[in-house]
């Protein structure tokens, strides 16, 4: 694990430190699911998409997990190859295909889950429950908000006239 990261984490601004937060802990834990599970953690966050949403597209993937198309394309192909999730074309267009969990898959998901709740109690150990659901809270609320048209407009009225003299 990377060490004294923290101390460039207070010199960022919020955004940057919850980026920064989340890749630490993820690197933290990345090799014990690949050894437990054999899975690293973004291609588990789409096996769990597949397993919560059956039949559920490329397409819709590559939006719910907010992953680029070559990505996204790579891990299901090795979720596809592992005997982890299987592809099965629409009745209703042949072109098509839904992807859905193996039982296979469903083991290794139960394993991640596991896993995925060990580090979530080391990582809030520090936090009493309020501030526990606080933080919680805080995050759905920056979620829903950033994933808003209101949102998108702000932001493409903020930043889509910018110019700058120098």
């Amino acid at each position: 694990m990377i060490r004294n990261w923290s101390k460039n984490f207070r010199r960022g601004n919020p955004v940057y430190q919850l980026n920064l937060l989340a890749s630490v802990m993820v690197d933290s834990v990345e090799d014990r699911f690949v050894e437990h599970v054999g899975l690293d953690v973004r291609t588990i966050r789409v096996l769990r998409l597949i397993a919560d949403d059956p039949g559920i597209t490329f397409a819709e993937i590559t939006g719910m997990a907010a992953l680029e198309r070559s990505l996204a394309s790579r891990l299901i192909q090795n979720l596809v190859k592992g005997g982890l999730v299987e592809r099965r074309n629409f009745e209703t267009d042949a072109r098509r295909f839904g992807l859905y969990i193996t039982e296979a898959g469903q083991v290794a998901r139960k394993r991640a889950d596991a896993l995925t709740q060990i580090g979530l109690t080391l990582v809030f150990e520090k936090l009493g429950p309020d501030e526990i659901a606080a933080f919680v809270a805080t995050m759905e609320k920056l979620a829903d908000w950033i994933d808003s048209d209101e949102f998108e407009h702000k932001v493409e009225d903020a930043y889509g006239s910018l110019t700058f003299d120098d």
